[in-house]
């Protein structure tokens, strides 16, 4: 399925907005423009021109929040904005988070699972391509042997290992220390998996000491992951862009954004000024030169918005009536994408 110039490309697991529900659990994707369901979809998006590996100073106008190590708010610098851009990115880059309203973690494809209820006209529309294109999710170590027995029969074409394992939502998802992670995914790491290439757990606070002590314990493991993937929940640009530089500085590996957001608590920002943030900070991204994709949370109508944010900070792409937000917009004009003339 295409939807302009998005390919799909799903993501089950857990985590983020729920449809219409302040719960950052679900079934999560990568997502395309004007699609109907809650999913996410990995786009395909025009290639750009090369990037470069300048460090950029940016804020957002009337954002508050500053970078933290955990991607927390505080008080941003709105002294050195950049002029926004439009542009093109690279084929793959630009994703969105859809989730679904129910606590769970499913290995199924789309079609098959039960957090989705599909009119039938809907339900066509997940052709085998779309499911093909998911991006599973080990959400923690119940959930290895299933994704061994994936990895044997259908195996996808990427699998993330373990969603914020440095952090429960709610506590209604499970933390993983990081030595005894490394000891449970040795089996996962060491499955046959000629097609399928590993993203290193997903952190709330990439640049904590989870990653590095995980290394540690699992004996050179971090050659077996395609990518380190990190979430960023900050509404200050410039913070943002600290965080990423800051890991890749650690570990100089090619980087997923899995979650990327301004919805805070602290966030100050309204759509006109989000739109300003996207269109500023999506393009210094891709300047960096090794950050492979990012899925922008959420696609879906959040109401209210993630983290505690207040309503004028939600980062929903579309209405609840399926129509596309500003946000939504914003984002297709930083990749050259006209979400009014794409399709499902």
């Amino acid at each position: 399925m295409q939807s302009g110039n998005w390919t799909s490309s799903s993501t089950t697991g857990v985590k983020g907005a729920a449809v219409n529900q302040n719960q950052k659990l679900g079934t999560q994707a990568n997502a395309g423009l004007n699609l109907p369901l809650a999913y996410s979809q990995e786009s395909s998006s025009p290639s750009s021109t090369s990037a470069s590996n300048a460090s950029p100073s940016v804020s957002a106008p009337d954002s508050s929040g500053s970078s933290s190590a955990s991607g927390g708010s505080g008080t941003s610098d709105t002294s050195t904005s950049l002029t926004p851009a439009s542009g093109s990115c690279p084929q793959g880059f630009l994703n969105a988070v859809f989730n679904t309203n129910a606590v769970g973690f499913s290995l199924d494809t789309l079609d098959k699972q039960a957090d989705y209820d599909l009119s039938a006209t809907q339900a066509s529309q997940l052709s085998g391509a779309f499911n093909k294109a998911q991006i599973p999710i080990v959400m923690d170590h119940t959930y290895i042997q299933a994704a061994v027995e994936m990895l044997a029969n259908n195996p996808p074409r990427y699998l993330e290992l373990y969603n914020e394992p440095d952090f429960s939502f709610e506590n209604l998802t499970l933390t993983e220390d990081a030595a005894p992670s490394a000891s449970d995914l040795e089996t996962l790491l060491d499955a046959p998996h000629p097609n399928t290439k590993f993203i290193s757990p997903a952190l709330m606070d990439a640049n904590g000491p989870w990653l590095g002590e995980f290394f540690q314990a699992c004996n050179g493991c971090i050659d077996k992951f395609h990518a380190i993937a990190m979430h960023v929940y900050n509404p200050d640009p410039q913070g943002v862009l600290d965080l990423i530089e800051q890991l890749y500085g650690t570990w100089n590996k090619t980087i997923w954004i899995t979650e990327l957001s301004p919805a805070t608590a602290g966030c100050g920002l309204n759509p006109t000024t989000m739109a300003t943030y996207i269109s500023t900070l999506i393009p210094e991204i891709m300047k960096l030169g090794y950050v492979e994709k990012i899925f922008w949370n959420s696609g879906e109508s959040d109401s209210p918005p993630i983290n505690g944010a207040p309503a004028s900070c939600s980062p929903s792409l579309v209405n609840s009536d399926g129509s596309f937000t500003p946000v939504l917009q914003a984002l297709g004009a930083a990749c050259g994408i006209n979400p009014g003339t794409a399709t499902s």
